[in-house]
């Protein structure tokens, strides 16, 4: 159903349209729904697959050729019937390009019909366009010209120590030797100060992103400059020690999280907390982690997109007071729209102040509750309250 032969699929549409009306004529029998091999195929050329038209056309191949029939029976009213397939595949495909930038905004690919609609508007205005502006209508035209060609986009990302190997050996002998003598020496560069980071980001792609946060400031965060400074006036000859500060990203649960996931669950409640089954029941609408460069730091997780019952929310000491559990609570929240979410609280847990903001009203209160589970000379209360946030 996906091919890749055309450059634009609203020109192909019509153009096609305007071939089979002149040349080619539709019965309304059993070849009307008539699929072709060659219409469900897959097509592995080309980086953007999109609809095909050939099994409508080759759906109006056998055709009486009758004028009374050419007159009585228009193209719209013979394909009417296939075409809703074809505009819902075409819809399913896009919704498969939809992803996430590193600032958790929904993107989604343009597709060629829309790249050719921008260049055409804009090809024109060249002399009059922005920089930025005539940067993207160039690279449009890059990836038109891609398109055509089949030619698959690279693929580049940072490796996972966040470093780039590699360079290029410099044979140019009317080059300074000293300058290549030294570049040749340099064998790794950091991500952010590569060429590539330039091209592709400054920060390397993360799973399942939900949000980045570069304003909040955590007692963590304040401890470790105290410490930076205090060492620094011990040590006044030696050279200051300088770390750039990262921001919160807000993620879905990954298998590399658990371990760390888990002890702060342990830390939080009690012994023996296992939430590895969570990655099998959609994490991307069911889980949010916030970690600070791979440090987990909180996690919040729901039972799962059909019973949205929030089982854990917690954030890692020296990170609480922050907004971290209120953002975590807040993605969890939009990922369920329109959806009653419940949980159980403890009775003396301060969380309940940040459930309330959110509009969870108490449903019940349970004595007893976590008698089970929290340890006897916890000073958590053991009763529980049921509280329920309703959109309907």
């Amino acid at each position: 159903m996906y091919t890749d032969d055309s450059d634009d699929g609203s020109d192909d549409y019509v153009e096609s349209g305007k071939a089979a009306s002149k040349s080619r004529h539709h019965h309304r029998s059993k070849h009307k729904r008539r699929k072709t091999e060659q219409g469900m195929e897959f097509s592995n050329e080309g980086p953007h697959p999109d609809v095909s038209f050939q099994p409508l056309l080759d759906q109006v191949e056998y055709l009486p050729d009758d004028e009374l029939f050419q007159l009585e029976n228009s193209f719209e009213d013979v394909i009417g019937d296939s075409l809703s397939e074809y505009i819902l595949a075409r819809k399913n495909q896009m919704a498969k390009d939809v992803d996430r930038d590193d600032f958790g905004v929904l993107l989604r690919r343009l597709t060629r019909a829309e790249i050719t609609s921008l260049i055409n508007d804009h090809s024109d205005q060249v002399g009059v366009l922005s920089v930025p502006e005539a940067i993207v209508l160039r690279k449009l035209k890059l990836e038109r010209e891609r398109s055509r060609a089949a030619l698959r986009g690279t693929n580049i990302s940072a490796s996972p120590d966040g470093v780039v190997e590699g360079l290029v050996e410099l044979t140019d002998t009317q080059l300074n030797a000293e300058t290549v003598e030294a570049l040749g020496n340099i064998r790794k560069t950091s991500y952010g100060n590569s060429f590539i980071s330039r091209l592709y980001g400054n920060h390397a792609r993360t799973p399942g992103l939900m949000h980045v946060d570069w304003d909040t400031n955590t007692p963590w965060m304040n401890l470790m400059e105290d410490i930076r400074e205090y060492y620094q006036l011990l040590h006044p000859n030696r050279d200051p020690v300088v770390e750039t500060r990262s921001a919160i990203m807000y993620t879905s649960l990954q298998p590399s999280h658990l371990p760390q996931v888990h002890d702060i669950l342990s830390r939080s409640f009690w012994q023996g907390i296992d939430v590895s089954d969570s990655l099998d029941y959609s994490p991307e609408k069911c889980t949010v982690v916030a970690s600070y460069n791979k440090m987990v730091v909180g996690v919040a997780i729901m039972s799962s997109p059909r019973e949205t019952y929030i089982t854990y929310l917690a954030v890692k000491h020296g990170w609480d007071s922050s907004n971290i559990a209120t953002t975590m609570l807040y993605l969890l929240i939009t990922l369920n729209p329109g959806k009653d979410i419940t949980l159980h609280v403890s009775a003396n847990n301060p969380a309940m102040l940040l459930y309330n903001r959110f509009g969870f009203k108490s449903e019940e209160f349970i004595a007893g509750f976590y008698d089970a589970y929290l340890d006897p000379e916890s000073r958590a209360s053991k009763n529980a309250v049921r509280l329920r946030l309703r959109h309907h």
